[in-house]
Formats: structure tokens, C-alpha cells, sequence
């Protein structure tokens, strides 16, 4: 029989390990009134391993601003946004490293009246064969979400 100090020692041992299941990200795509608006949020324990690949030449560290920079450019070319067709030029606004998330902004041009938004993403598929991206598409009140797993892309109707 085992005494309940032994068991809540096995439960703490189990427990980290069944929390993360794979890899995933969230990019939240936000259109309003002739902008759209990209925000990536990935678990910093996801990105600190990948950085040996993303930035070879800079520390595996979210404090080297090397591999930081390396990261901003790394999801800028791996994430794809076309709004009606056409691709979205996206700029680099804002990266958020202050707690156990990692956030970068981007930020672009969009028609008024928007009818299709498609994505295509390989952010960190190319490090985790597992890479789930999630990618939610709002416009006003209106969320649409989709999944895309191993660099696949997907579409939108607004």
C-alpha cells in the first residue's frame, strides 16, 4: 500500500509531463478599417530550443537580442497572408518577451470590406515535427479559426 505522500510524489512527477502534449502557436489576425493586425504568441520553453536552428549564429537565448531578431525575421518569412488574393506586406511593430509567452506584433495594409483571408504557415515546422498552428481570423464580432499542421495553409470566409 502506498502511503499518500509517495502517491502525491508520483502524481508530481506525472503531472509535467502529461501538460505538454506537442508544439503549437496562436496568431491572431485582426482586420479593421483598412489595417490588419498580426499577433504570434508562442510558450518561450517552445522557442528557446528552437533558436539553435533559427539563429545558429546567436545565443539559444531569449536575452540575445541577436537570436531575438533572428526570430522576428524567422516568423515574418514563414507566415504568409493574403487578403482577397492579394499578399499582405507585413512590418514588425512590437515584440512582447516580459512573461512566459513570446509575442510579436506585425501590422499591414487591408481592403475596407475584406471577403477572403487565407494563411499559410510553416512557423517552426521546419524545428518540431508536431508544429500545430492555430491562426484565428477576426473581423469585428466575427472570429473564424484555422488549424494548419506541417506548413499546410488554409482559407477564410469573412
Amino acid at each position: 500500500m502506498r502511503t499518500p505522500l509517495a502517491l502525491l510524489a508520483t502524481c508530481a512527477v506525472i503531472a509535467p509531463a502529461q501538460a505538454h502534449r506537442g508544439h503549437d502557436s496562436l496568431a491572431l489576425v485582426t482586420l479593421a478599417d483598412g489595417r490588419v493586425t498580426v499577433s504570434h504568441r508562442f510558450e518561450a520553453h517552445d522557442i528557446e530550443p528552437a533558436l539553435a536552428k533559427i539563429a545558429p549564429a546567436a545565443q539559444v537565448s531569449l536575452d540575445d537580442p541577436a537570436a531575438v531578431a533572428a526570430l522576428v525575421s524567422y516568423v515574418q518569412r514563414r507566415f504568409v497572408l493574403t487578403i482577397d488574393g492579394k499578399p499582405v506586406a507585413l512590418t514588425h511593430v512590437a515584440t512582447d518577451l516580459s512573461h512566459s509567452q513570446v509575442r510579436i506584433d506585425y501590422a499591414g495594409k487591408a481592403p475596407r470590406k475584406p471577403k477572403t483571408v487565407a494563411v499559410r504557415s510553416t512557423v517552426l515546422t521546419d524545428v518540431y515535427r508536431a508544429q500545430v498552428n492555430q491562426v484565428n481570423v477576426r473581423q469585428g464580432n466575427v472570429v473564424k479559426s484555422l488549424t494548419l499542421r506541417g506548413g499546410t495553409g488554409g482559407s477564410v470566409t469573412l
